[in-house]
């Protein structure tokens, strides 16, 4: 019993991601697999672990999130196995994804994560995406790491002014005031 409820997961965050055009981040998928009592916290970590070391899915991870992203042999597997998910499971991730599209949307637009650059200083790499292209992409180094947690921090509240200021001053040659 508990494979099978451990493969109806896996089924569940497959068919979640099929169903979208974005990646979902690991919170997101939570969200919906606790809040509707489907498993607990640690199965479905195990069941997304699982996907990742067969090739189902893929992962990027940011500062904050680990987004997932289903494969080409993932959305097979899903094809040939969709079945086994319940009808009204189905109707419940597709009321989910529909009820938080835009917070969805959020998660994936705005993105920061760093690295040591190997000389002490470390750099952020900042992303603002949209419908699968990217925006913006800027890369900046900073001498410590506290200050590359707090650029990163902020970038999501932030994201839109800086791009605004931006194309504003480069193309329009004026500041917002």
């Amino acid at each position: 019993m508990a494979n099978t409820a451990m493969t109806l997961y896996k089924l569940m965050v497959l068919y979640m991601l099929n169903l979208t055009e974005y990646p979902l981040t690991n919170a997101r998928i939570s969200e919906f697999m606790l809040q509707k009592g489907y498993t607990s916290y640690f199965n479905l970590q195990t069941a997304l672990s699982e996907l990742l070391e067969t090739g189902l899915i893929k992962s990027e991870n940011t500062l904050n999130s680990s987004f997932f992203k289903s494969t080409e042999e993932g959305r097979h597997t899903l094809d040939l196995l969709s079945n086994d998910i319940n009808q009204s499971i189905k109707n419940e991730i597709k009321s989910y994804l529909n009820d938080n599209s835009k917070t969805i949307k959020s998660d994936i637009s705005a993105t920061a994560n760093f690295k040591a650059a190997g000389n002490g200083d470390f750099i952020v790499n900042l992303n603002i995406n949209e419908f699968q292209s990217k925006l913006l992409s800027l890369s900046l180094s900073v001498p410590a790491e506290n200050i590359a947690e707090k650029i990163c921090s902020e970038w999501s509240k932030k994201s839109d002014d800086v791009y605004a200021l931006l194309f504003n001053s480069l193309v329009l040659d004026k500041y917002p005031q």
